[in-house]
């Protein structure tokens, strides 16, 4: 069998290995961006989360300050 035989299921998901300098490099920013972007999506629910709770808060503690304006 040929080493770049494409095979499907488990093998074929492995990344292949770098081969130039530039290779390795985009490899460790494609890293990088994918565990920025799992921190980023984590912090923002957590946030939301935590936003939607005070806001629940206070909307059951107290009515809004503001007035409604009537329609022209």
């Amino acid at each position: 069998m040929p080493r770049n035989y494409n095979v499907d299921g488990f093998f074929r998901d492995l990344p292949r290995k770098a081969a130039t300098a530039q290779d390795k490099t985009d490899a460790a920013v494609r890293l990088i961006r994918d565990d920025d972007a799992e921190k980023r999506a984590e912090l923002t629910a957590s946030l939301r989360a935590a936003r939607l709770e005070r806001n629940s808060d206070e909307s059951a503690a107290a009515p809004s300050p503001r007035e409604k304006k009537p329609r022209r």
